[in-house]
């Protein structure tokens, strides 16, 4: 083989391995050049008899020599070439530091004493939040008083982002005066749909003022849990409409899936329901998924809430479609892992 195309080609094979992305400028490649056709000089015959040998130690020989070269080699790119670079995230929030979402951690709780009061409070300054005991839990609307501190806006903006790039707008607030040893806070009523660790962000004209860590809970809150099940229960021993078959004298036994609530004014119940007429051992039973719709509604200046409807799933072959169009899909998951009536 030609010898100038030998070492073509050995260096067509350091290029795209060690030496990708790396090129030797013309005075280089005369250097590796020379070096080769020293050891040409000699006798031919001598050259005959030791081809084989001489490959040998020439390869070794080479690529070393290109290797010491390499410490002092040009990197050079071509003009249409692309360095890769590792892939960047965008900031979640405006002024924060990129960091895997995945490692968030829910705020710690602090208790301090202010005026003779002990209050608690999730996060640091310059935003901190005071939440219900029991914590958040997912889809139901709970209060969060939000404490600010520093220079802000009269009105600021509350956005909710999750660990799997879930983005949720919690409105515009007006902020109130002082409050404890904060500066200014307000009031905002959160409903996140998702368990799990969910940064919460706050905008002062449209920039990064603070942010908290919350957890949201998977299921039902113990305040909707207590509140929801005497309603439902005294509802469904007396529902009329499909479950009129039932009778009027009926024991009703309901294990709640989950509870929709976007506002204080609404909720949406998902259940598995067991009720039996009490007339005798012929009477009829039902057991099954159910979902009930309630309101709070006002008559005569009270206002109070109540079950305005409910819905159970059609029979026969339309028994599944009709009930993946009532349950939204993480509920109708739960349905199996319940302990049913």
């Amino acid at each position: 083989m030609d010898r100038d195309q030998w070492l073509k080609e050995l260096k067509e094979r350091a290029d795209r391995a060690v030496l990708h992305d790396v090129a030797f400028s013309p005075s280089m490649e005369e250097k590796v050049r020379r070096a080769a056709e020293r050891e040409r000089q000699g006798k031919r015959a001598y050259f005959v008899r030791r081809v084989w040998a001489f490959r040998s130690a020439a390869s070794v020989a080479a690529v070393v020599f290109l290797l010491i070269l390499l410490g002092s080699a040009v990197i050079r790119l071509p003009e249409n070439h692309h360095a890769r670079e590792p892939l960047q995230e965008r900031p979640w929030l405006p002024g924060t530091v990129v960091n895997p979402p995945d490692l968030w951690k829910p705020s710690p709780p602090t208790v301090e004493q202010k005026d003779d009061g002990v209050f608690s409070y999730l996060g640091e300054k310059p935003v901190r939040v005071i939440t219900d005991e029991h914590g958040y839990y997912e889809d139901q609307t709970q209060t969060m008083t939000v404490l600010l501190n520093g220079s802000f806006a009269k009105e600021v903006q509350l956005v909710a982002y999750s660990t799997k790039s879930k983005k949720v707008e919690l409105g515009t607030y007006q902020v109130m005066g002082t409050l404890y040893d904060a500066d200014g806070h307000f009031r905002a009523g959160v409903a996140l749909p998702d368990p799990g660790v969910w940064k919460i962000q706050v905008l002062s004209e449209g920039k990064h003022f603070g942010q908290v860590f919350i957890e949201v809970k998977e299921g039902i809150s113990p305040v909707n849990r207590d509140f929801l099940t005497p309603l439902v229960t005294s509802y469904l021993q007396s529902a009329q409409g499909d479950l009129a078959g039932l009778g009027t004298d009926r024991e009703v036994k309901l294990a709640l899936v989950g509870v929709e609530a976007p506002n204080p004014e609404k909720r949406r119940v998902y259940a598995w329901v067991s009720i039996i007429g009490k007339a005798g051992e012929a009477s009829p039973g039902l057991s099954c998924p159910i979902v009930l719709d309630i309101f709070y509604t006002q008559s005569l200046g009270k206002g109070d809430y109540r079950v305005v409807g409910h819905r159970i799933p059609e029979d026969g072959s339309l028994y599944q479609s009709s009930l993946r169009e009532m349950f939204p899909e993480k509920y109708l998951k739960r349905l199996d892992e319940i302990k049913r009536p």
